[in-house]
């Protein structure tokens, strides 16, 4: 059963989250991969810092630079997975490319508990078309589909209370795609908690 916490951008619900699942000083496999594209990555050094600063330990999973064999190791030897944020058409590229979208996916679905943050929490929805107004879609290297995981049948719209985009842009998504998709738009300071079949927002 999946176990998914996907959250805009703080990371204040993750100990409630995590603590109960794989107890406390756990470790986390890292995925930094949606930003590797930017030359500035402060937002994913600060989460590294926030999970350090709340007690887990992190491996890094670089998966643009890893095997097959180490992705499947890693992916054995840590308690849970973080997928921080950046450009979700990148991330999707590089997932599917690596073969790392269908590891990770096996993994999740036998219980390996997923916390996703802005791009990381859009990869696995149902399809990320719609974020193309929030990512840049042409910075994406052979991706062929936006058809997202698939964890969920909803499209995760992060940062919904226009701070970090504007609300201009965030109205233009619902405006274009709101018939097409399933969009669940989450604010900074929330998190969408999905325990199997049921979904939850939480405050993040």
């Amino acid at each position: 059963m999946a176990e998914l916490l996907l959250v805009s951008r703080w990371l204040s619900a993750v100990p409630g989250f995590l603590t109960p699942k794989v107890g406390p000083g756990a470790r986390v496999g890292f995925v930094p991969t949606a930003s590797s594209i930017y030359d500035d990555r402060a937002w994913v050094d600060l989460d590294r810092t926030t999970l350090h600063e709340q007690g887990w330990s992190t491996v890094e999973l670089d998966i643009e630079a890893m095997t097959s064999a180490d992705m499947e190791r890693a992916l054995t030897t840590v308690d849970a997975v973080f997928v921080s944020g950046g450009n979700v058409f990148h991330l999707l590229a590089a997932m599917r490319r690596t073969g790392f979208a269908d590891m990770l996916t096996t993994h999740v679905q036998a219980g390996l508990p997923y916390i996703g943050a802005s791009a990381g929490a859009c990869v696995i929805g149902a399809d990320i078309e719609p974020l193309g107004l929030l990512d840049d879609p042409t910075e994406a290297r052979g991706l062929d589909s936006t058809i997202g995981l698939g964890w969920i049948d909803e499209v995760i719209v992060p940062h919904a209370d226009g701070i970090v985009s504007g609300p201009a842009v965030v109205d233009e998504v619902v405006r274009l795609y709101g018939k097409r998709f399933a969009l669940r738009l989450i604010a900074d300071d929330q998190a969408v908690l999905v325990s199997g079949s049921a979904v939850s927002i939480v405050s993040s």
